[in-house]
């Protein structure tokens, strides 16, 4: 499958929270422009509006964020309507860039994550100019403090009502870039990450990002993106050349509750022995994300009664207890990698 087309088939997995951001922000747009216009209406006039922020956003978006500016004004002094002006502005910047605000490509000698926290502080200036806005209406705007919001405005800011409608972001990069474990910092809320990979990529690099309420996915095929669609939460997938022989496939979906062993499902591993440096990734490092993700998997395989190592107890009929215990004790130890 060509890039274009997986990138296209990345940006329809997120195509619901995209256009829930947008539609915020194009809610915002017109709020603020109202509020302008209101500016220029006569006194006794009618300054009703309407307050809908778009069918897409609505229930999932707190509208007192992005549209503060329902409330009946008061007049804005010049300083104030210049800032508000400014913040109306930045909103339609951020509504032009269109579909464009939700991609990026990478080098090969990029950082992932860098690029990613860029990203999100520059769509996040919408969040900056929201909360300009409300600041300059409420005469509490302080350049010192507030300054910087509308031209930069990074995750780290925003609060969780802005996290729950966190754009999304489709990255493609080479597979020498793909080093993700420094998107932990960044992978909160409701944020959706689809990574897709060109050339060869290491082994199970998302396998650093699982933890319990985020969907991690490593795929070749780009119907395994699908649980992006439905869950809530954070979400890092990695879209990798189809016919890759030299890197996992799993998945890690917080939507099957409890246990690791509903949550995760491995559907493939590569051999520690076909594993190579790929960029500056070493095959040692690689050796221990295929690691990390053998133990995960073997915690979710299912255990016995007594929660000791499979042939404690409960042994399947026709089974040697002993050769059992043996096999169990290899795949702990690791041993059974180094055999043959």
């Amino acid at each position: 499958m060509p890039s274009d087309d997986r990138v296209e088939r990345a940006l329809e997995a997120v195509a619901e929270d995209r256009d829930v951001f947008r539609s915020a922000v194009a809610g915002a747009v017109d709020e603020v422009g109202g509020l302008l216009e209101k500016q220029r209406v006569p006194a006794g006039e009618d300054r009703g509006r309407d307050s809908s922020l778009g069918q897409l956003a609505e229930g999932r978006i707190d509208p007192e964020r992005f549209a503060s500016v329902l409330e009946e004004p008061g007049g804005l002094d010049p300083g104030a309507t210049e800032l508000v002006e400014r913040a109306h502005g930045v909103l339609e910047d951020v509504h032009r860039a269109g579909r464009d605000l939700f991609r990026l490509d990478l080098g090969a000698d990029d950082d992932l994550r860098d690029r990613v926290a860029s990203a999100l502080a520059r769509a996040g200036r919408a969040f900056g100019a929201a909360r300009t806005v409300d600041l300059a209406r409420s005469n509490r705007f302080r350049e010192e403090v507030h300054g910087d919001y509308l031209d930069h405005f990074p995750q780290a800011m925003w609060n969780s009502e802005e996290r729950g409608v966190a754009p999304p972001m489709v990255v493609r990069l080479p597979g020498e870039a793909l080093r993700p474990a420094g998107l932990a910092e960044v992978v909160d809320g409701s944020l959706k990450l689809v990574l897709v990979v060109e050339g060869e990529a290491p082994a199970a690099p998302l396998v650093r990002l699982i933890t319990p309420g985020t969907l991690v996915v490593q795929t070749d095929d780009p119907d395994a993106l699908a649980p992006i669609r439905e869950h809530d939460g954070p979400a890092v997938a990695a879209l990798l050349p189809q016919g890759t022989e030299r890197a996992a496939r799993f998945l890690h979906d917080p939507a099957a509750e409890g246990t690791l062993a509903a949550r995760l499902t491995v559907e493939g591993l590569p051999d520690r022995d076909d594993l190579r440096p790929v960029g500056r990734c070493t095959r040692s490092q690689q050796a221990e994300e295929i690691g990390q993700l053998r133990a995960l998997a073997a915690d979710a395989a299912p255990a016995s009664e007594n929660g000791g190592p499979p042939g404690a107890s409960g042994d399947e009929e026709g089974e040697d207890p002993a050769d059992r215990l043996a096999g169990w004790l290899l795949r702990q130890s690791g041993l059974e990698d180094l055999e043959g």
